[in-house]
């Protein structure tokens, strides 16, 4: 079964818009987007008020990870032609990443408006609880459990 979003034309900076326009219209004080080195729409931080603390969020694109679904997807036939890696297939990749997070976040928004859910608890993993460190709650969680791990291989 194909990926979602794989036949998207939809330009990455149109969607990014409109992940801007879902955040903006649950609550979020403050949203921007950071580029990478060729001006490309790279990952979207937004900030919500929490008991009214302003807390961070950062959404990040991952496309090398649609990009790498896509060139194992499509092994046979001339479609393997079209994911190797070119211009054309990154920039494909990229549009297909960021239609996946916006439905993604409409879907949140979905159980936030259905009170399911709160925003702070659909985002949690993408909070920034330290600015300086700029890493979200979940890399913290992920930096826990490999610090538990490797103290948990010496115990007998």
């Amino acid at each position: 079964m194909p990926i979602k979003n794989y036949t998207t034309e939809v330009p990455e900076e149109r969607t990014v818009g409109e992940i801007t326009g879902l955040l903006a219209g649950k609550g979020a004080r403050s949203v921007s987007i950071a580029y990478d080195d060729q001006s490309r729409p790279d990952a979207i931080s937004f900030v919500i008020l929490l008991q009214g603390f302003p807390i961070p969020f950062r959404l990040p694109c991952n496309f090398e990870g649609v990009f790498k679904y896509m060139s194992a997807t499509y092994r046979d036939g001339n479609a393997r032609r079209r994911w190797e890696r070119s211009p054309e297939s990154v920039a494909q990749s990229r549009r297909i990443a960021w239609r996946i997070i916006k439905d993604w976040v409409a879907a949140q928004m979905a159980l936030i408006e259905a009170e399911q859910a709160s925003m702070a608890q659909v985002f949690l993993p993408y909070a920034i609880p330290d600015q300086k460190s700029k890493l979200t709650m979940f890399d913290k969680f992920m930096e826990t459990v490999a610090t538990q791990k490797q103290l948990g291989e010496g115990a007998a």
